[in-house]
């Protein structure tokens, strides 16, 4: 199941570094896939190798033997959906684990997000290297600022079709989401270099940004049981896959590793009844709930 994710989106979906996924006593590993795909095959490859010291010092994937350039090149070529039960950290974590998968998320349904995101984030490199260096970030601020004002614009959006359309049955109904950007006007930018050069690090843009989620208006993290938590994310998922088909003609794949604990025999059948596609699902045991197993293909 991590190979196949991994054929999608160049990392573990346990979260763990490329060298804890080569075999011990080993410096690479290879995959290889063959990806059919509105009727048309692709062969999908992947070469991984780390150094001495546990770090990933090559990483070649491609397509038909041709090498892909770009990981956005990758995750259009195969789309996977993953889940894991060891995922805390989207509904726990900081957040940055969760701007990483609404990202990627944005990146697949709007290409124009992916350019301003890798524009953005270069121009970030560059304000870091001068506030380091004690030089005003203000012009960089400037430069910035159209690619601020789209991601903005994109995650708001985004996060009301969350909002309208997580309606699944095992959801609770008064979950929500809220998008809280760093600077709510992007054209305030500009004005706060001098802020960001008093503590020498970039304190506002895109990459400072807060996607909350809430359930009756309170942070699911503390106030969420671990089921609450369990369908939401799992919603937030599935909405994602309805998204992506909808752009793709075609649903991704769908990589879930015991997305059924905690869950009741209700939220179970809700999870499992709203499962389309192709689904590889890992569980301990086969859950003894009514659900329609002929129309999934599910491994």
């Amino acid at each position: 199941m991590e190979a196949i994710a991994y054929l999608s989106v160049p990392r573990s979906f346990r979260g763990v570094r490329d060298y804890a996924l080569v075999k011990w006593g080993e410096s690479s590993f290879f995959l290889e896939g063959r990806i059919v795909r509105l009727g048309s095959p692709t062969t999908l490859t992947a070469y991984v190798e780390i150094d001495i010291r546990g770090n990933t010092v090559k990483k070649v994937f491609k397509r038909d033997g041709k090498t892909l350039k770009t990981y956005r090149d990758v995750f259009n070529t195969f789309v996977v959906l993953s889940f894991s039960s060891r995922e805390h950290a989207f509904m726990d974590g900081p957040p940055a684990e969760r701007r990483k998968f609404f990202d990627w998320a944005l990146s697949l349904l709007d290409g124009r997000y992916y350019m301003h995101l890798i524009k953005y984030r270069k121009f970030l490199a560059e304000k870091k290297a001068a506030l380091r260096s004690g030089v005003d970030p203000t012009p960089i601020n400037r430069a910035m600022l159209p690619h601020v004002e789209y991601i903005v614009s994109r995650r708001r959006e985004f996060v009301e079709r969350i909002n309208l359309g997580v309606r699944y049955s095992f959801v609770p109904y008064t979950f929500a989401m809220r998008y809280r950007p760093s600077v709510e006007r992007a054209e305030d930018l500009p004005k706060l270099g001098k802020r960001e050069l008093e503590v020498g690090i970039p304190l506002f843009g895109p990459h400072r940004d807060r996607y909350d989620i809430l359930l009756e208006g309170k942070p699911v993290r503390f106030f969420a049981s671990e089921g609450q938590k369990r369908r939401i994310h799992l919603g937030i998922v599935l909405f994602v896959r309805d998204l992506l088909e909808e752009k793709l003609e075609d649903p991704p794949v769908m990589v879930l590793d015991e997305p059924l604990v905690y869950l009741d025999r209700e939220g179970s059948e809700g999870v499992l009844n709203s499962l389309k596609g192709q689904v590889f699902l890992s569980s301990t045991h086969r859950p003894k709930v009514e659900v329609p197993w002929n129309e999934i293909d599910l491994t």
